[in-house]
Parts: structure tokens; C-alpha cells; sequence
């Protein structure tokens, strides 16, 4: 009986945590007996898997700024010109990669009752599979709208379910989420680092409601995070997505945890392949513009002086005289910190020589084939890994206090009746970062701003703020500007950049690829897996 155990356990353990993902999509897991889970390790395993099948899908999140405006793709081309269907892959993932956390959360909310657990482990475990459930829940309400609600293991009998509405979804995800934060502590031993915290779950119940427009409940959950007083602005804009910036990190609140060198587990992402090995994820210029001037003045406006293309301080030299910030031309100096914190401009370090050290310079004609802006991505780049493929320990970013402080800055001005300068020091907080400090909004915008003009300083802070972070794509299904943001991808054409000492270097603007229109009667949702469609025959 003693083996027969283990065997029933074994098994058990490759269902929930090793299993295709066709069984998890599927499979009965109703047959389960109530003393599979017998000791509170079984029950934390049971938990950590819930947290393995959310990082399960290595191009989430920031793989959806390649789909909007602030880069392009290859891989994604098909999702970029919306001309995706039921079956693209990223479609089918995303699904798939969700209700696997589902599943398993539903597993763990269904059978934790039956385990004998101190209160404290009791709630910790009840409280991160409940917001994990809920995170998958909003996710997929924000892409696909209504869904199948399922909120316990189930088997095949019930795989025929009808759509729940959004607004169905949504409340279960708010409920869900309030219960979370009900139950979750405010902080983990260092240790624990990365689980969800009551922190997390009123940040993302905040996310959700400013999402959906009930402007009023988003502010006061902002306000909610700010009183646990463990989050502020970090001050390097730089180390916070680095593994470097991770141990003194009291800005990030949620985020997806991967470990350097853990490829063989799953646990590494590749990241840094991606943006620094693959020349393919490409900049967009329109991205690039929208960093400002350090005198807080837009690069088109006529009245920065700061700016003037014309203008360089040196011809062409050697590598080792480049700097990070600037290099030698005007079009890149004097710049909001963040531009270079996050995208590679042309002629300045974009690598580092793993035996010697020494600087390497990214010269967009040796890049032509491959990129077609002269754009590469910084941010997440941690060059200590020296061109060792696929084992970047970089968490990418759910959710961090400059969104809650950003947030509860849109939410107020889109209620209206806002106190002017209470909303200026929640923009300023973010603005005004040690490594960042742009100059505050009533010196750069002026005071006594209309409502419109405040609500596009917010969303210009949001865009350069937040690059790659996946969090583009869900501002633009809010705010509805889909026509604006759908364009074509400019850059600077790479042919003409050359890499050979010249004052003569020509910044050619050049439309790299064009782009469909954008379909308002498409609108922004995507379809349901045919996967899906063809399992549960409730939906058409």
C-alpha cells in the first residue's frame, strides 16, 4: 500500500506540474482523492507550480510592445498588422498559459481545506493561488472579453461551458483579489522574495478598475498601496530591471521571477538573446521621439533650443570614447535619462567584450538586414551574461509604484474635481527619480493645465515610463486610440549610418515597413482559440 502511495503521488505530481499542455487545456483532474495533498509541502509545491505555469511562456509581458507602436518583430508580424486568427500561436499561448494557472490555482483553492496548515500558512498559500487566479482571469478579460468562468478542477464532463460576460469576469476577478489582499502579508523574508503580497493585490485590483473606468475605486486602491508604506521610487532607473538592482528593489511590487543560469528548469528567460544576440526587435523612431529634451520640451517643438540636429561635438572616434548617453551627436544628448536607460541609440555602447571588458558601439549599417530603425532595446539587457545564451535571471515586471502613483494621477484627472498640484506630485514623483530628474510638471507644462492637456501629460509619462513592459498595448485599448498608435514603423534608415569616421553621417527618416490601417469594427479583442472552440462546443 506504502508504494502504491507513492506511485498515485508521483503521478499526481507530473499531472499538475509536468503535464502537456493539452492536459492541462483538457484532462479530467476531478478524479484527484482528497489525501493527495496530505502535508503543507505538498500544498507549497502545489502552490510554486501555480507560479511555474505563469512564467511558462517566455514572451510575456513585453512581447506586446512589439505589437503596438513602440517596436516591430518578425515573429510577431502577424499580430502587429492584426492579421492574426484563431489559431496564431500568441493567440493559443496566451489562452493556454492562463487557464494553466487556473487550473492549477483552482487545484490548490479545492483541496487546501482538506490539509491541516498553521493560519498564517493557511492564508499565505489560500491567498496567492486566489490572486493568481485572479491575474489570469484579468488577463484574459483583457484580451478576449467574456470567458469560461471555471473556478474548481473539472473534468471532461464539464468542458462545455458558455461564455461569462466581462463584466461577470471582472467582478470574480475583483472579489478574488480583495479576498487575496485580505489574506496575504505585506511582506515575505528575503528568501520568499517574489511571492504576491497584499501589496500586489490592491495594486492590480487598482489596475483593474482603472482598466475597466471606475475612476473613483481605482484612485482609492492607489491610495490603499501607498498606505502599507513598503514601496517608494527607486532611485537608478537603470538596476531596476537588472538582477544587480533586484536585492534593494522597494519599487517593484509584482513581478515575474526567473534565476541566471536555470535554463534546464525553465527558469531562466532570454531576454538578453533576444535584444542584445537578435538584432530582430526593433525601435520604433515614434518611441524614440517621445523622449524629451532634459529642458522637458518636446524634440519637434521649434522652441527647444536643446535640440538641434546640426549640431556635433566631435567627429567619429574610437569605442572607447563613446559614452552611454549621448555619443557624439546632438540628436542624442541632453535627453530624458530614460531613452538611454531603455532603447540603443546609433554610435553609442551597446555591448561589452566578455574576455576584455572593452565597450563595443552599435553601428546600425552592420545591423541593416536585420533592423530597419537603427532602434535596438537596452532595458533588460544585463551584459554581465557575455553572449551566454538563454540563462538572463532578469525579472520582467508586473507591476512596480511608479504605475500606482501614475495611475491614481489618470484616475483623478479622468473623474474630474482634481487638486492640480496633489496631481503634478504624483507625475513628479516619477518624473523626478535620482538618475532621471525631468524637470516637474509645472516647469516644463505650466500650471493652470485644461483637463485634456493634463491627461496627455500623463499618457506621454506613461509611454516613455513604462517602455517594454508590456503595459503600451492595454493604454491604448483604454484610452481607444488605436487609429493613432496603429502606424507604419519609421527609423533612421541603417544604410546610411555609416560605421567609417565622417561628418557627413545622413539621419535619413524612412518608413522600414508599412502597416494596415486600423480596423475599428475589428476593435481590439482577440478571437478565442480555435483550441477552445472546437473542446467546448458552448462557444462559437
Amino acid at each position: 500500500m506504502r508504494t502504491i502511495k507513492y506511485i498515485i503521488l508521483s503521478c499526481l505530481a507530473c499531472l499538475l506540474f509536468g503535464c502537456t499542455k493539452e492536459f492541462l487545456d483538457r484532462k479530467p483532474i476531478d478524479f484527484l482523492a482528497p489525501d493527495n495533498f496530505e502535508t503543507e509541502n505538498d500544498i507549497r509545491e502545489a502552490v510554486n507550480g501555480i507560479y511555474r505555469a505563469y512564467v511558462s511562456d517566455k514572451n510575456e509581458p513585453i512581447y506586446t510592445d512589439f505589437i503596438v507602436d513602440n517596436g516591430y518583430f518578425p515573429d510577431y508580424r502577424d499580430m502587429w498588422n492584426r492579421t492574426y486568427n484563431n489559431e496564431t500561436s500568441y493567440i493559443v499561448n496566451k489562452w493556454s498559459r492562463d487557464y494553466k494557472v487556473i487550473l492549477r490555482a483552482n487545484t490548490v483553492l479545492a483541496y487546501i481545506d482538506k490539509v491541516k496548515l498553521t493560519e498564517s500558512a493557511y492564508k499565505q498559500y489560500k491567498g496567492e493561488a486566489t490572486f493568481l487566479r485572479a491575474l489570469s482571469y484579468a488577463d484574459l478579460s483583457f484580451f478576449f472579453g467574456g470567458v469560461p468562468m471555471r473556478l474548481k478542477p473539472e473534468g471532461l464532463e464539464d468542458a462545455n461551458k458558455a461564455l461569462s460576460s466581462k463584466a461577470e469576469i471582472i467582478e470574480l476577478v475583483l472579489k478574488d483579489l480583495e479576498d487575496a489582499a485580505a489574506l496575504l502579508p505585506i511582506s515575505y523574508a528575503a528568501s520568499e522574495k517574489g511571492r504576491a503580497t497584499k501589496g500586489a493585490a490592491l495594486a492590480i485590483k487598482a489596475r483593474v478598475l482603472l482598466y475597466n473606468k471606475r475612476y473613483e475605486e481605482a484612485a482609492a486602491y492607489c491610495v490603499k498601496v501607498k498606505a502599507l508604506n513598503s514601496y517608494k521610487i527607486m532611485p537608478d532607473y537603470k538596476t531596476m530591471f537588472l538582477p544587480e538592482g533586484e536585492a534593494g528593489n522597494l519599487e517593484t511590487i509584482f513581478d515575474m521571477q526567473y534565476q541566471t543560469n536555470a535554463l534546464p528548469q525553465g527558469l531562466s528567460n532570454s531576454w538578453y538573446d533576444r535584444f542584445y544576440l537578435f538584432s530582430g526587435y526593433q525601435v520604433s523612431h515614434d518611441l524614440y521621439e517621445q523622449y524629451y529634451s532634459t529642458n522637458g520640451l518636446s524634440i519637434t517643438n521649434p522652441a527647444n533650443k536643446l535640440y538641434n540636429p546640426a549640431v556635433r561635438t566631435s567627429d567619429l572616434v574610437a569605442p572607447s570614447t563613446y559614452v552611454l548617453n549621448g555619443g557624439y551627436d546632438n540628436r542624442f544628448q541632453s535627453r530624458d535619462p530614460r531613452m538611454h536607460f531603455s532603447i540603443v541609440v546609433p554610435y553609442t555602447i551597446d555591448s561589452y567584450n566578455a574576455t576584455t571588458k572593452a565597450p563595443g558601439v552599435f553601428y546600425p549599417t552592420d545591423k541593416k538586414a536585420a533592423n530597419l530603425t537603427s532602434f535596438r532595446v537596452r532595458k533588460y539587457v544585463d551584459y554581465t551574461n557575455y553572449n551566454v545564451s538563454g540563462i538572463s535571471g532578469v525579472n520582467p515586471i508586473i507591476i512596480r509604484y511608479a504605475d500606482v502613483l501614475l495611475m491614481e494621477a489618470e484616475a483623478l484627472v479622468e473623474k474630474g474635481g482634481y487638486d492640480e498640484a496633489y496631481v503634478y506630485s504624483l507625475i513628479n514623483q516619477v518624473r523626478q527619480r535620482t538618475s532621471v530628474m525631468m524637470p516637474k510638471v509645472e516647469t516644463a507644462e505650466g500650471l493652470g493645465l485644461s483637463q485634456q492637456a493634463l491627461r496627455n501629460v500623463i499618457r506621454h509619462e506613461r509611454r516613455v515610463e513604462f517602455a517594454f513592459e508590456g503595459l503600451r498595448i492595454f493604454d491604448i485599448m483604454r484610452w481607444e486610440n488605436g487609429p493613432d498608435a496603429h502606424k507604419d514603423l519609421k527609423g533612421f534608415n541603417p544604410a546610411k549610418l555609416t560605421r567609417f569616421a565622417s561628418t557627413g553621417i545622413v539621419y535619413e527618416i524612412t518608413t522600414a515597413l508599412q502597416r494596415t490601417p486600423f480596423d475599428a469594427a475589428k476593435g481590439y479583442l482577440w478571437p478565442i482559440p480555435k483550441t477552445e472552440t472546437d473542446a467546448n462546443k458552448l462557444i462559437k
